[in-house]
């Protein structure tokens, strides 16, 4: 049971939601926002979490919005991960959230609880740092809507008080090859030793990667070596990975090396789907 008592707020309105985190903050409760509450309810439980009040996002409309509008894939951050596959807006993205979890978890988890949670994983965001996404931030100095490239550096950057409202990704994302490749160690829903999302446009591979590292990221360091077909499919590749940003990790489920050969087998995978290239 979680060892602490709470105030639950849920808000019907992105005002209201703010308020309600300004005025319980100044209370000294340490609000926190709320989507399926996976990730708070098992810290709390562990007590490596605490706080005063949670503020459950749900209720806002715009953070359950889920639909395709003036150009847009439109995801409310408060959508279950289950919502999100079964409706199948944007077949890429289903592919990715799929595997995350178990299905009664993912009926709980939220789209906006994997992307700002602890867990380094956030695959979620792979396909989004892929597609130009946008991400729709509500806070105390109004709401904006900024591409994801801006606000997300290695995770989502937030200020006090502000919380993630909703992904808009432009409806042409949908006509881009893709290529999506998940391994773990046992189980299809556990959490992964690598998972690497790619896709091709303009003649330019882009790639995000997580589980390999200690975070989830984009890079077009990577993407520039790997894009270059002046050289080998080998040094494409090496190349590619000696730009890694963040160092392979070594965990209970896999190795640094194993981790790495994992790695660099995908990419040759994915030049080999989206280039047509032999292997």
């Amino acid at each position: 049971m979680i060892p602490f008592d709470f105030q639950y707020i849920r808000p019907e309105s992105i005002d209201e939601a703010i308020t309600s985190f300004q005025e319980l903050d100044k209370e000294g409760l340490s609000p926190i926002f709320y989507g399926g509450g996976t990730e708070i309810i098992t810290n709390a439980r562990k007590q490596n979490l605490s706080t005063g009040a949670v503020i459950d996002i749900k209720g806002i409309p715009e953070c359950v919005e889920h639909q395709e509008k003036d150009g847009y894939f439109i995801f409310g951050a408060g959508l279950p991960l289950t919502d999100i596959i079964e409706e199948n807006l944007f077949p890429f993205f289903s592919q990715v959230c799929r595997p995350i979890a178990d299905h009664t978890v993912r009926n709980k988890l939220t789209l906006g609880g994997n992307i700002c949670g602890r867990l380094p994983y956030r695959e979620a965001v792979l396909p989004l740092l892929l597609s130009d996404a946008e991400i729709v931030i509500a806070g105390g100095e109004g709401t904006r809507t900024v591409p994801i490239s801006q606000a997300y550096n290695n995770r989502l950057v937030l200020k006090k008080g502000e919380f993630l409202v909703q992904i808009k990704i432009p409806v042409e994302a949908k006509t881009l090859p893709h290529f999506n490749r998940r391994r773990e160690k046992q189980t299809a829903i556990d959490y992964p030793i690598l998972h690497i999302a790619g896709v091709q446009k303009e003649g330019k591979i882009r790639l995000a990667i997580s589980g390999a590292t200690a975070l989830t990221f984009r890079s077009e360091a990577m993407e520039d070596l790997l894009n270059n077909k002046e050289s080998s499919l080998e040094d494409r590749i090496s190349s590619c990975l000696s730009k890694l940003p963040f160092p392979i990790k070594s965990d209970q489920w896999s190795s640094a090396e194993y981790r790495r050969a994992l790695l660099e087998k995908a990419l040759f995978e994915m030049l080999a789907s989206l280039e047509g290239v032999s292997l």
